[in-house]
């Protein structure tokens, strides 16, 4: 059971990567990532990581080969999408059909590698995350998937985002008895995925281990703005949830208040708080490209 300390951790529009409040006095002693209690593994996981301890991210891997829990899931994928060195996220994506196979009748199962990837934002990871949205079968989880590929290839939501062209195909009967069914061009929207992020690639110079977040290598200054932005216009709501998610994760930040207790984006709030950000200065140390989990440079 998720204890009260961890209440509303991992949303976006709730604590994100703060504890909702003071955890046990222990919570971070490396024998909890031994235990069953998968919340307990979780919990000293997320204290361990603030600190700049990025060894106990590969736990959170073992974790979702042994629970089949979507909050413990969701959980760990949050923390491995903004806190897990590369390393880590290759050796989860290298065992991605072996966690998939037992699942195989479900799709949103797939939906977690994509969600990892695209959060966690590596160039690296790009080829990997449209590997898996050609895989995926069901329409409502490509939908999922496609906003996850324009977070990171879009500036602003675009025709990635809409996802592919839909062509309507007749059953040849006359009215009334003719029906017409959809027929979605994947082939030609991944070919466009790849374009584009040759593209991205080619003309930003980009290498392999570097972050690349809506269409640009990663700079915590460039989101700041952007978020400022939107949250002032309340524009774009799920890149708002992003933004936040980012900017706390690299700096650790507490975002709390940009929502209130209903999950309601609170403008003012949320533009103060980033405006103070940035008028500070603190964004200078973060060195573009790079992932930071509070403060602390992710290795590799």
């Amino acid at each position: 059971m998720r204890p009260s300390y961890l209440r509303h951790s991992f949303l976006e529009s709730g604590y994100g990567l703060h504890f909702a409040m003071t955890p046990p006095a222990d919570v971070a002693e490396l024998r909890h990532l031994a235990g069953d209690d998968p919340w307990r593994v979780v919990s000293c996981a997320l204290a361990n990581l603030q600190q700049g301890r990025f060894d106990v991210s590969r736990r959170l891997v073992g974790l979702m080969h042994e629970a089949r829990d979507a909050d413990v899931w969701n959980a760990c994928a949050t923390l491995l999408s903004y806190a897990a060195p590369y390393s880590v996220i290759r050796e989860f994506e290298t065992s991605a059909e072996k966690l998939l196979e037992p699942v195989n009748h479900s799709p949103y199962t797939r939906r977690y590698f994509c969600e990892i990837l695209a959060c966690s934002a590596g160039v690296w990871g790009i080829p990997h995350l449209i590997r898996h949205y050609r895989e995926l079968k069901d329409r409502k989880v490509e939908a999922e998937v496609e906003y996850y590929i324009s977070q990171v290839l879009e500036a602003e939501p675009g025709p990635i985002s809409r996802g592919p062209r839909v062509l309507w195909e007749s059953n040849g009967l006359p009215p009334p008895f003719e029906e017409s069914t959809p027929v979605f061009l994947t082939e030609e929207y991944l070919t466009y995925l790849q374009e584009t992020f040759q593209e991205l690639v080619s003309s930003q110079k980009l290498y392999e281990q570097e972050a690349l977040v809506e269409g640009e290598r990663l700079s915590i200054q460039d989101v700041a703005q952007r978020l400022l932005t939107r949250v002032r216009t309340g524009a774009h709501p799920d890149r708002i949830e992003v933004g936040r998610m980012l900017l706390e994760a690299t700096t650790g930040l507490n975002c709390r208040a940009f929502f209130d207790d209903f999950g309601r984006l609170q403008n003012l709030t949320a533009a103060a708080i980033v405006e103070d950000f940035l008028e500070r200065g603190a964004a200078d140390r973060y060195q573009p490209g790079v992932r930071y989990f509070f403060g602390h440079r992710i290795p590799d």
